[in-house]
Formats: C-alpha cells, structure tokens, sequence
C-alpha cells in the first residue's frame, strides 16, 4: 500500500438553485432510477449497472480516497432546491509536477435534467471550492462531439488542449 496523502474532504456546497451533497452509500436507492438510463451513457460509454454495483460503487467513492491513497475522491450528489436529485459532480485530486494539487472533474445528470444549466452550476461552484482548498490545475475529458459539456468546461475556465485520453479531449485552466 502507498504512502496515505491528505486530500480535502467532500463538504456541503450550495449554488443559486442546487445543493451539492457528499455522497453517501445511501443515494444509490434515490438515484438508481435515472443513473440507469442507458441514454446518460451515450458519450461515457459503458453500460448502466445494477442497483447492488451501484451501492457498491458509492461506498467505494465515498471513501474519499483510492485504496493506493494517491487519489482522493470527491464526490457530490446535486440536488435541485426541490428535493429531486438531479445529477453528480465530482473530483479526483492527485498531485501534479512540482507536487501541484490538481483536480480532474466530471459530472453527470439525470437525462431530463439536462439543458437547465445544473452541470455548469455544480460544476461552478465545484471549481472554486476546490480552488480554495489548494487545488491549481483543472482538468476534464470531454467526448469530441458532447458540445453540452464542453460549454460547461468553457463556462468554468477550461480551455481545450491537444492531449486525448481514452478518446476524449483534456481540457484545462493550465495557461500552458
């Protein structure tokens, strides 16, 4: 096992019309429904699982941390004001060259969640939190043609490079 890092800590966050909860095992039950929308899988490819995988996975994630402790994993559910859970945001924090913390983002909503702005607001208000505990180098891997999204990396600083990985392109706030 490597050496454990100290990686921030998912914490409550709130926007203009949205809650960002730290994930807990139990938002698998409330999210199921529409995390197993095959259509939310059409530029992330993979399958939707079941709802044991899912329960699975979130207590995985909400370990905060790889099992190798070189990552530390943050993840919100985000929730419209009201009440229905519309989507996820999260965070996968490494060090960077010269020890750098940087962040790769990602973010995911319900399939008639969509088009509201949710993904821009949490992934918003995401950024600066991270900004503000230490994080300097954003990054997220967008589908060529997924244009939604790359309106919401655009609209939180992020600018497209030439770097593609697993077939997407790596944008970031690097100035490099």
């Amino acid at each position: 096992m490597g050496t454990q890092l100290s990686w921030p800590v998912a914490t409550y966050l709130e926007s203009a019309r949205l809650d960002l909860e730290p994930l807990r095992p139990e938002h698998a039950e409330e999210a199921y429904p529409w995390m197993s929308d095959e259509r939310i899988h059409a530029f992330t490819g993979g399958r939707p699982g079941s709802l044991d995988e899912l329960r699975e996975r979130f207590r995985r994630q909400a370990e905060g941390h790889s099992p190798d402790g070189l990552q530390g994993w943050l993840n919100w559910m985000i929730r419209h004001r009201t009440g229905r859970l519309v989507g996820t945001v999260q965070a996968t924090v490494t060090l960077g060259r010269g020890h750098v913390k940087q962040a790769r983002l990602g973010w995911v909503l319900a399939f008639d969640a969509q088009g509201h702005g949710f993904a821009r607001e949490a992934a918003g208000e995401t950024a600066i939190w991270l900004m503000g505990h230490g994080v300097q180098r954003l990054t997220a891997c967008i589908h060529p043609r997924h244009r939604a999204s790359k309106g919401v990396a655009r609209a939180i600083g992020l600018h497209p490079t030439i770097v593609v990985v697993d077939g997407e392109i790596e944008w970031t706030n690097d100035e490099l």
